[in-house]
Parts: structure tokens; C-alpha cells; sequence
């Protein structure tokens, strides 16, 4: 059975920027820029569903940034006025106005978090991976955001060639600016795991920056107490708990701590993995199209017969390399 405590949500496609490695820029063919509107969560997130069923919500997507939906605020401002979810918000942080950072704050609260996509230290840097990106209403943003909310504030940044050795400045500077952690990602896309990035990958960082892992690794360091705060859901223990391993599969869909997750244009999939645009997943493209949210409810959807028995076989890539039982231990399946 799907977990339905937490949902992963691509509120938008859109984008302003054009990072090289997002599938934005690798997989240009089939994207859609749309975006999921206030009625849409109201027909499908009711109430009911919302009050028996959802714990947290996510908003970040594997082609766009949630902060340029027109309606994330009024979307954010329904839920919270049905029941006290979590909102979790994922994004670059660019182009945004005052104003509207204000409105975000006086939204949420101090259950929920903003994790600013931040890579670089000015402007030129952050423009090396975050193309088009503009680092001064990023930051402008942050101190928006912590003067108008207690909501947790959490800069992440992925270790590249080009930010290696400032990471200890950017550091300081996000502390001193009043974000509660600074994560680090070690990615795995680089030409040292992927061939197609080049033997001389300009963006690859010391091995030590690397992730040695199937999927990406991430260190972080509190600056407040809040910021120390990562507190797991007793629903995501509990189902941890309770779900088996078949055919050497865990399925994290079953446990929660992914989401699951609904692209921009109202699909739904068991988990953003198998929703990215890569060539491997063109199975799962076309099956999300019988879970469509515009034709049918939630509710109906997650009912569908096809989790209880094809989606079973677990026989797709992500499944396979994400999900194997080797990898799935406690943490694993209780950090996003």
C-alpha cells in the first residue's frame, strides 16, 4: 500500500534558470512548462483526505521550481487552514520580490522549512552551475524570509570544482545571515561516474566531494537549535517498521519519506525517481498518464489495482537500484 502521509509535489515546471545537469537542459524534448493551480489541490486534497491521511507535503520538482507557481502561497494558506501540515519548500531562491518573501513568511511557521539552492559565493560563482540565477535577490530572500518567519532556513549547496574551497566562507556568510544549517550534497553526477560528462568534467570536484554511493550522500551543520531539529514522523518509523522485503526490494513508496509524488501537469508516480525525464523511465511516462489528477481524484488513484499487482514486480531501474533491501536501513529510509 502507498504511503500517503507525505506527498512530493512539482507545483511548476517552470524554471528561470538553466542548471546543465537538471533535466531541464538534458532532457529538453517532452518537457512542459505548466503548473498545478488552487483548485486542483482543493479537488483533490479535501479536507477529509487531508486531515485523515497528510503529514507533510514537499514542494520541489524535477524540472521546476516551486516559488514560480502562481499559486503556492494561496495553495500553502488552504492546507494550513484544514490542518498544521509540514510544508517543506525546495528552490533556487532567484527573482522573487520582497514582498513576496514577506507573504511566504507569514505563512509558514516553525514546522516548516525553505532549503535555498545556493552553489555559489557572489554572483559569478552561483552562476556556474545555477545559469541565469541572480545571487542578490537570493540573498535578499533569506533575510526576508528570517525577519517575516521562525520557519527553518537551510542553505544547500552541492560540492563542485568551482566551490570547493570556499565552502568554510559560505559557511560563515549563510550563518551570519540567519539560516539554521548549511547542508553539503556530494553528487554522482560527474564525468568520474558518468562517462557522458567527459574524462575532464570542469564541474567535478576532489574525489572526497564525490558521492561513493549509488545516489547522492549529504553532510550538514546546525547554526541554532532549530537548525539541529530534524525530527522523523512516527507514521515514517512505524512504516518503516511494518514494510517487507520482496524480491530483495524495499519499497520507500510503501515507507514515505520520499513523498509521492505529483509532477506540474497533475500526474502521479510512486516517487520523483522514476518521474525524471530520462530515457529509463519512458515506461513510467507513459503509465502516469492512467493517474492523471485532472481525470480522476486522489483517492481513486492511489485505490487503483495496478499498486497490488504489476507495480509489485518492482522491475523497474530506480526501483531496482534505489529500493534494493541491501541499501534501505533506518536512516536511509527515514531522511528525504
Amino acid at each position: 500500500m502507498l504511503a500517503n502521509w507525505h506527498f512530493h509535489i512539482e507545483i511548476s515546471s517552470k524554471c528561470t534558470l538553466r542548471c546543465p545537469r537538471c533535466a531541464r537542459q538534458e532532457v529538453p524534448i517532452g518537457l512542459v512548462n505548466t503548473e498545478l493551480d488552487l483548485n486542483f489541490f482543493k479537488r483533490n486534497f479535501t479536507p477529509e483526505f487531508i486531515n485523515d491521511n497528510v503529514e507533510k507535503i514537499t514542494f520541489c520538482g524535477d524540472d521546476g521550481d516551486p516559488i514560480y507557481a502562481h499559486d503556492l502561497i494561496p495553495v500553502i494558506q488552504y492546507i494550513k487552514s484544514i490542518k498544521p501540515v509540514e510544508i517543506v519548500i525546495v528552490t533556487n531562491g532567484s527573482h522573487k520580490k520582497t514582498a513576496w518573501w514577506t507573504e511566504l513568511g507569514k505563512t509558514l511557521d516553525s514546522k516548516d522549512s525553505v532549503h535555498f539552492s545556493v552553489d555559489g559565493y557572489d554572483n559569478d560563482s552561483n552562476n556556474l552551475y545555477r545559469v541565469n540565477s541572480d545571487y542578490n535577490s537570493i540573498i535578499n530572500g533569506i533575510q526576508t524570509l528570517r525577519a517575516s518567519s521562525c520557519c527553518k532556513i537551510v542553505w544547500a549547496t552541492i560540492a563542485f570544482k568551482f566551490n570547493e574551497e570556499q565552502l568554510d566562507y559560505m559557511k560563515e556568510f549563510a550563518q551570519s545571515i540567519g539560516v539554521d544549517r548549511f547542508q553539503l550534497t556530494k553528487s554522482t553526477k560527474f564525468g568520474s561516474v558518468y562517462p557522458l560528462y567527459g574524462v575532464d568534467d570542469p564541474l567535478q570536484p576532489s574525489v572526497k566531494y564525490i558521492s561513493s554511493t549509488h545516489r547522492f550522500e549529504r553532510e550538514s551543520i546546525a547554526f541554532t537549535d532549530k537548525g539541529a531539529q530534524d525530527p522523523v514522523s512516527q507514521t515514517n518509523i512505524q512504516l518503516f517498521k511494518q514494510t517487507s522485503s520482496r524480491n530483495g526490494i524495499t519499497p520507500l513508496c510503501e515507507i514515505g519519506n520520499k513523498g509521492l509524488y505529483i509532477d506540474a501537469r497533475g500526474r502521479l508516480f510512486p516517487c520523483c525517481w522514476v518521474a525524471n525525464r530520462y530515457n529509463h523511465n519512458s515506461d513510467w511516462q507513459q503509465l502516469a498518464n492512467n493517474f492523471d489528477l485532472n481525470n480522476k481524484t486522489l483517492a481513486d488513484v492511489l485505490e487503483d489495482p495496478f499498486w497490488a499487482t504489476e507495480f509489485q514486480t518492482f522491475k523497474w531501474q530506480e526501483c531496482q537500484s534505489k529500493c534494493k533491501t541491501s541499501v534501505v536501513d533506518k536512516k536511509y529510509a527515514t531522511s528525504w
